[in-house]
């Protein structure tokens, strides 16, 4: 095991259950080296081999406007609104082509594969990918595929997961700040906002603004690089930004956690309660008569998994909720 410190995260090479266990404890992100390098997916998936194995696949592409990040309304609460464009995979890829040889385009949007359901989506390269056998649960897994261009970025804002998640970087490399689940006010949700998404943040973390938001913890960053074939362990409720480098491809292995989580990971059960507070108190002090709130409180705790639940708001097209 080694620790970078320019990026101060833990760096393991082909853990064992028992290793990764050791870590996975202590309620920290780290990252995985020389295992998802041998899947077939980080060694074949060409642009060329994805548009001969599923180029006629019809995916739900989020299209942004190109101001979409100048207003957390877009894409941190229910005011906000995603384009959904339906393209045929081969039809995505060109575009990303596109965008990264700086060719125009006739879109108004800029477009950005994220969130798909890759078993659903591309049962033909199911195949290539050797799922992580570290926790024992099935993950929902996720693909995400983007670029950085000189006019585009493909983003994912500041935002926390309830659920564990190993994040493969497949091709390209992505740039990610991590920040840990300290005060959770501290960055700043849109809880004052009835329409705000409690697992966001209003701030740009890659953009330093003391004025508007003095209590964000800017000197906790973490930042990585993640290069293909690494995984990155994300706990539940630590708070990431991802943005691409270049052209690339990311699987997430979302699992849900259970309840003896809580009190075999360091901190997780303090976190949890701390979070879980202000989404009690939403619901109880929303509008709507009490036997409403109640369900709502209920859905909160005793619904089904996170995992199933993220997989039904995707499969209906609600991508603005991330």
């Amino acid at each position: 095991m080694k620790t970078d410190a320019a990026e101060s995260i833990l760096r393991i090479s082909k853990p064992n259950k028992d290793e990764f266990s050791k870590l996975w404890k202590q309620y920290q992100p780290f990252i995985i080296e020389d295992v998802a390098t041998h899947w077939d997916a980080c060694n074949k998936w060409s642009n060329n081999y994805l548009k001969e194995h599923c180029g006629d696949n019809i995916l739900p592409i989020q299209g942004r406007d190109k101001d979409f990040l100048e207003n957390y309304k877009n894409f941190a609460s229910d005011h906000g609104f995603y384009n959904i464009k339906e393209m045929k995979f081969s039809e995505y890829i060109d575009y990303i082509e596109d965008k990264v040889n700086g060719n125009q385009n006739n879109y108004d949007l800029e477009f950005y594969l994220s969130e798909g359901l890759f078993e659903e989506l591309f049962p033909e390269i199911v195949k290539d990918v050797s799922y992580p056998a570290y926790i024992n649960r099935k993950p929902l897994v996720q693909l995400w595929y983007g670029c950085s261009s000189k006019n585009y970025t493909a983003t994912t804002p500041l935002h926390f997961d309830g659920m564990h998640n190993l994040f493969v970087q497949i091709r390209g490399r992505k740039k990610i700040l991590l920040f840990p689940p300290s005060n959770y006010l501290s960055f700043y949700p849109p809880i004052e906002d009835s329409k705000g998404y409690l697992h966001h943040s209003k701030v740009l973390p890659h953009l330093l603004d003391l004025e508007l938001f003095p209590k964000f913890p800017w000197q906790e960053r973490i930042e990585v690089i993640l290069l293909p074939g690494e995984i990155l362990y994300i706990p539940p409720y630590w708070w990431h930004h991802i943005t691409a480098v270049d052209e690339n491809i990311s699987l997430s292995f979302f699992y849900d956690f259970k309840i003896p989580d809580f009190f075999i990971q360091k901190n997780f059960l303090s976190t949890f309660i701390n979070v879980s507070s202000h989404y009690f108190y939403r619901a109880i002090s929303s509008k709507g008569s009490l036997l409403n709130r109640l369900n709502r409180i209920k859905s909160m705790f005793f619904s089904q998994s996170a995992t199933e639940t993220l997989r039904q708001r995707v499969s209906n097209g609600f991508y603005n909720e991330k």
